[in-house]
């Protein structure tokens, strides 16, 4: 399946959000890889595995931290990322 082995097709989902949430996502160095603003009615949205830069991110641990404005919310978690080799032909 082509969908399967596509460097495209690997994400986190984050699910049960309210319509409004910000997810920064961080290494354990604590730097900043990426950052999602969810402004829709889904109570779902997809992490691909890219920071900022739209490079793939290393396999390790991650947290993300979501915050859910509108209901006063926090929420930490912990990802455990394992990413298949690459060779970026450019970075």
């Amino acid at each position: 399946n082509a969908a399967e082995t596509s460097r495209y097709s690997h994400f986190v989902t984050f699910s049960h959000l309210p319509s409004k949430a910000n997810i920064r996502i961080f290494d354990m160095s604590g730097t900043l890889v990426r950052m999602i603003e969810k402004n829709d009615p889904s109570q779902f949205t997809r992490w691909d595995l890219q920071n900022h830069n739209a490079l793939p991110v290393a396999s390790g641990m991650y947290i993300a931290h979501i915050e859910l404005p509108d209901h006063g919310k926090n929420r930490i978690l912990k990802l455990a990322i394992i990413q298949e080799q690459q060779f970026l032909e450019n970075f």
